[in-house]
């Protein structure tokens, strides 16, 4: 009998990011992949998290729009010592290069991406996860973002997208479908968690996908996406005790 590793999940719970990728998957093996790789977090977590200076930098220059030069410039200045430091293992210097790259592309993409009339915002320390069906939802936004309208402030939440992923119509497709999904999983993270702060609205929940230079918002009517997301969360629930 195989032995069960003692750091694995028992209940249901995945990254809202991992959501987005199995119900994009196109493959059962891919699904199995995305659930094993949630379900034994050690056996599946890299020796450190990708981009993941390029995505505070990123979140530090929507807040501080009149700062961003400056906090973009002292980002890769510091990126760069750390990508030429002998002493650091070569993941650790390939991710500094890799994070110097995104923060370029997001600074000649910016114009491109169509944010004006979004004013950013810290995320709060601590927001609870989405259960959705038996599934915990991990939901950790890069930023909140604010739209103002007649009515008042419209609420949503962010996430920035660093990796390149895989190459090909086949590959690109998946990514779309993917940040569409992760920009649904954030407008109902922020209809359940947000309304202090304003009115959640679906197009103000979004995905910044740098290295594409492409916004992913909220779809204006969310009832597909949300109900095949729920069925989706059924399944896995099912299943997971087989994963």
């Amino acid at each position: 009998m195989a032995l069960v590793p003692v750091d694995h999940r028992p209940q249901p719970r995945l990254s809202a990011g991992q959501l987005a990728d199995y119900l994009a998957a196109t493959s059962m093996l891919s699904q199995i992949g995305i659930l094993r790789g949630a379900k034994f977090p050690t056996e599946a977590r890299p020796l450190i998290i990708q981009c993941q200076h390029a995505k505070k930098a990123i979140s530090s220059c929507l807040t501080s729009p009149g700062d961003a030069n400056r906090i973009a410039a002292q980002a890769i200045v510091s990126l760069e010592q750390r990508r030429d430091d002998p002493a650091n293992r070569p993941l650790t210097r390939d991710d500094a290069r890799r994070s110097i790259e995104v923060i370029l592309a997001f600074q000649g993409a910016l114009n491109a991406l169509e944010l004006g009339g979004t004013r950013f915002e810290q995320t709060p320390a601590r927001l609870p996860v989405l259960t959705i069906n038996g599934v915990e939802i991990s939901v950790f936004p890069d930023v909140i973002a604010r739209v103002a309208s007649r009515t008042g402030d419209r609420v949503g939440e962010v996430f920035i997208r660093c990796t390149i992923g895989g190459d090909g119509d086949a590959a690109e497709n998946r990514r779309a479908d993917a940040n569409a999904h992760l920009a649904t999983i954030a407008h109902m993270h922020s209809a359940e968690n947000l309304t202090a702060l304003g009115t959640p609205h679906s197009q103000a929940s979004l995905v910044i996908d740098v290295p594409r230079a492409r916004v992913t918002r909220g779809p204006a009517n969310t009832t597909l996406r949300v109900r095949n997301i729920e069925a989706a969360c059924s399944m896995i629930a099912a299943i997971w005790p087989t994963v």
